[in-house]
């Protein structure tokens, strides 16, 4: 096995603003961290094969890429689906890990990673939403969810609502809930987020798509009411456990 850090790389481009965040929370769970931006990844043309040998995971962050303007995440898909001719599942089967958070889920529901007939769209109250959610992991498929309990985690977006085509809702519903694709689930409502999905995964496991941001609960004086408990002031944040789950199965896989 190397003794080199498992390597990620985190997307950046026109519109994304969480890179940084991304980064860092990789760094604190101990991988190697890359940044690139879209359009050099694209000018180098980096194949899906130089990609498994390079990086053990991918992330592609939060923010309006492109300016959400064919519908969020739809232009960012189609460049790395197009444009560099990425084929995550590939990714995933070769022992790759892909997260997508916010704008990054967004972006991975156009590209059809969990079904045909799964969406998202505005908000049901109309409006941009900033605030915390309680969410709490369904089952034991996400290897980026494993054995965590309820998180509190941070959320800002204006399109989160998950949702099901109507015409096969019963059927799409059951499929993913055999499959373990419903992976993330809101306490509460903030959305109107069908079934209250939080976040998704694809069958294997290895690829996670959530609305909320672990990457920006990865120190506990990030939590809104840390004050009230100054003794955790050094702790780290719920949302970190996401990012080293990721670095334990790189481990796992290259060993």
């Amino acid at each position: 096995m190397s003794n080199l850090k498992p390597k990620v790389l985190v997307v950046a481009g026109d519109g994304i603003n969480c890179e940084v965040e991304t980064a860092q929370a990789f760094q604190m769970a101990q991988f190697d961290t890359q940044i690139r931006h879209l359009n050099d990844l694209i000018t180098e043309q980096l194949s899906l094969d130089e990609l498994c040998l390079q990086y053990s995971a991918l992330a592609l962050p939060g923010g309006f890429s492109f300016g959400d303007d064919l519908n969020s995440g739809k232009v960012l898909a189609l460049k790395i689906q197009h444009r560099l001719g990425w084929d995550l599942p590939a990714y995933a089967a070769r022992g790759g890990l892909v997260i997508g958070i916010c704008n990054g889920f967004q972006t991975l529901i156009r590209m059809g990673i969990f079904g045909k007939d799964v969406s998202i769209t505005h908000n049901a109250q109309g409006k941009f939403v900033n605030s915390w959610a309680k969410v709490t992991p369904v089952g034991n498929k996400c290897i980026w969810l494993k054995g965590l309990g309820t998180l509190d985690l941070p959320i800002r977006h204006g399109e989160g609502r998950v949702v099901i085509a109507s015409v096969r809702r019963s059927e799409t519903l059951d499929k993913m809930e055999r499959s373990g694709m419903i992976s993330l689930r809101y306490e509460g409502d903030p959305n109107g987020s069908e079934e209250k999905i939080a976040g998704l995964s694809d069958p294997s496991g290895r690829i996670f798509g959530l609305m909320p941001h672990p990457e920006a609960f990865v120190r506990w004086t990030s939590h809104p009411e840390w004050t009230g408990q100054p003794g955790r002031a050094s702790a780290p944040g719920q949302g970190l456990a996401v990012f080293e789950n990721a670095y334990q199965e790189a481990l796992r896989v290259r060993s």
